[in-house]
């Protein structure tokens, strides 16, 4: 295991046996193995027992070490392994994490996850990532509401510690494409209504996607197909309550915006007709062409995504040409999952 992140005060890398006498310094103390349900470490000994198959890796995930850049010493462990109550669901795995006592109280831990979140979804390309904690532990409880993860509910003796007690389970979970709706937010974009767009920005977007494509498609909402923009937004707005077409659905066009400017377009089909079910699916999207290569697609899919969950739908059906890998990609990263390919066409799955 080679990862290594470096954060503003931390770097995470893997355990080395010189780490013993750090890990051991803190698995002792009473009041940290106990809140994650582990006994205190009784001996130098049983330190090194442990940390011998962390140097060793996991076949499960990984277990790495958080070494403090101040004083170089490591100050705790921060891992992804199997979650135990879904062994059978894909690209899907658990976090965990400890902190010694000293270091409590100063936001590390955050930082700490937070960047290991980031791994999971974009190196890793998890579907779901999944941690728990015991009722008693609020500081846990805190990080983990920080890092933007989605209260499941209380497992009621969900798990028995080192000694025999039982205790209930707080649980949470985070998809991909909430993680990129989140990151997205955190950029500073957001979904907004064409109305709602600057009209000249949004007219030179319109050009910029229909003359300069370069043969990639512009998002059916988008193209105003020769009309007049005032006509062309009487007919986007209408889209959203009235179709011509028992063939097309009700959809609503977005335009993914930040400080500076219209980005792209997110067509968002309300329901699936036959012809969209077996091809176009429920989102059609697309980055202006000057801005492509800047991963802005997956933080536009996921608030698209998000959007369908404000409409009420449980599962999102997107589509991309079999050539198109880089919206393939895309779609993988919000946690598409491929159902088949028909007619060149790849037809991906999320659950919203």
């Amino acid at each position: 295991m080679n990862m290594m992140i470096d954060t503003g005060r931390l770097r995470l890398r893997p355990w080395r046996m010189e780490d013993l006498e750090d890990f051991y310094a803190y698995a002792k103390n009473p009041d940290v193995g106990p809140w994650a349900g582990w006994k205190p470490h009784e001996s130098l000994e049983e330190s090194r027992e442990i940390l011998t198959r962390w140097v060793a890796g996991k076949e499960d995930g990984f277990e790495i070490a958080i070494e403090h850049k101040a004083t170089g010493r490591v100050i705790g462990s921060i891992g992804i392994m199997s979650d135990g109550h879904r062994p059978k669901i894909e690209n899907c795995k658990s976090l965990g994490y400890v902190l010694g006592k000293d270091y409590w109280g100063q936001g590390l831990m955050t930082e700490a996850a937070r960047s290991v979140v980031d791994y999971a979804f974009q190196t890793m390309k998890l579907r779901l990532l999944t941690i728990t904690h015991y009722t008693i532990n609020q500081r846990s409880r805190r990080v983990i509401e920080k890092l933007g993860f989605v209260y499941e509910g209380t497992l009621r003796t969900g798990s028995a510690i080192y000694n025999g007690e039982e205790r209930d389970l707080c649980c949470y979970s985070l998809r991909a494409w909430e993680y990129w709706a989140m990151r997205a937010k955190e950029a500073g974009f957001s979904l907004a209504l064409p109305e709602d767009v600057d009209q000249p920005l949004l007219e030179t977007m319109q050009k910029e996607f229909v003359e300069g494509d370069k043969g990639d498609v512009t998002p059916f909402g988008l193209d105003p197909k020769d009309m007049p923009f005032a006509r062309w937004m009487e007919r986007t707005v209408a889209w959203r309550t009235v179709v011509p077409t028992p063939t097309y659905a009700k959809s609503t066009l977005y335009i993914l915006t930040n400080e500076n400017g219209p980005a792209g377009a997110l067509d968002l089909r309300h329901y699936l007709t036959e012809r969209l079910r077996s091809g176009g699916g429920h989102i059609g999207y697309g980055i202006r062409p000057s801005l492509r290569g800047n991963h802005f697609a997956p933080y536009m899919l996921g608030l698209g995504i998000e959007k369908a969950k404000d409409k009420g739908i449980d599962r999102v059906l997107v589509c991309c040409d079999e050539t198109n890998l880089a919206s393939a990609h895309t779609i993988e990263d919000c946690g598409g999952r491929l159902e088949n390919v028909v007619d060149g066409l790849r037809r991906y799955w999320i659950t919203v």
